[in-house]
């Protein structure tokens, strides 16, 4: 018995074509699969949202990290989308956030219209304590002249509307430093251009730490500043933005004539 026939059929059941055409097709199967695994566009994730908890305020951004993040994606807090989606590369993207009222938020990412990854729950905005006010002592770090010849007694910042703090009192001009903490030691680097002295009414809310102390934090843009000595707090004003460093911290003193 010949192994081919007259018809090309290998001992007398299959077609040399066909019995080719089954092996070519048996070696594009796993071909495809391997394919479709190396060039496929890997799902992006969200990981975690810093900071997770943000006081309510205008103008404040945050940073969502992740994995396999690409450029025109965006973001929405619950339903309410973002302003922008700045990607810094395939692990991290900046995001200013809209206005949002205080409660908890899911954090959804999208690509184009189809969300892709969700982190319930991610960010709480707290509500600002407009209640709580302190006294900060302290001087603007080298701040523009047309600044230090303008600003006095009663300017809030970054508005009169909204403000974070009210000028109460503007010192005199002195030699410009400013005060760095390096491990446990605190140094003090000169500056260029001179300080000015001022006292600020400072609101700030009250947040619980994990170590049961409470703090209170002032909003700066996408992150909050602790009023503690050294601490530098950003401040936006008609002539951009001065940074002020505290010295002090107290309660504010009781209007003239009212009881304590």
């Amino acid at each position: 018995m010949t192994l081919i026939d007259e018809r090309g059929r290998i001992a007398g059941r299959f077609n040399v074509v066909d019995a080719a055409a089954a092996c070519v097709l048996l070696l594009l199967v796993p071909l495809g699969i391997g394919a479709y695994v190396l060039f496929r566009t890997p799902t992006p994730t969200l990981t975690r949202v810093v900071p997770a908890t943000l006081i309510e305020g205008p103008d404040q951004r945050l940073e969502i990290d992740g994995a396999n993040l690409r450029p025109f994606m965006r973001v929405s807090f619950d339903t309410v989308p973002a302003k922008s989606f700045l990607l810094g590369s395939t692990k991290y993207a900046l995001v200013d956030v809209p206005d949002l009222k205080p409660g908890a938020y899911d954090v959804v990412l999208y690509d184009y219209m189809r969300e892709v990854a969700r982190l319930p729950r991610a960010v709480t905005v707290a509500p600002m304590a407009t209640d709580v006010e302190l006294e900060v002592t302290g001087a603007f770090k080298a701040p523009p002249e047309t600044f230090v010849s303008q600003v006095k007694a009663g300017d809030k910042f970054p508005t009169a509307a909204h403000p974070i703090a009210e000028v109460v009192a503007v010192g005199g001009a002195g030699p410009g430093d400013l005060r760095l903490r390096v491990g446990d030691d605190t140094i003090t680097v000169p500056l260029s251009r001179r300080d000015l002295a001022a006292t600020l009414l400072v609101r700030c809310a009250t947040v619980r730490a994990a170590d049961g102390i409470a703090r209170c934090l002032v909003p700066a843009g996408d992150r909050q500043v602790v009023v503690a000595p050294d601490a530098l707090l950003t401040l936006d004003t008609p002539d951009g933005a001065v940074l002020f460093q505290m010295v002090t911290a107290r309660a504010p003193k009781p209007p003239a004539g009212r009881n304590r």
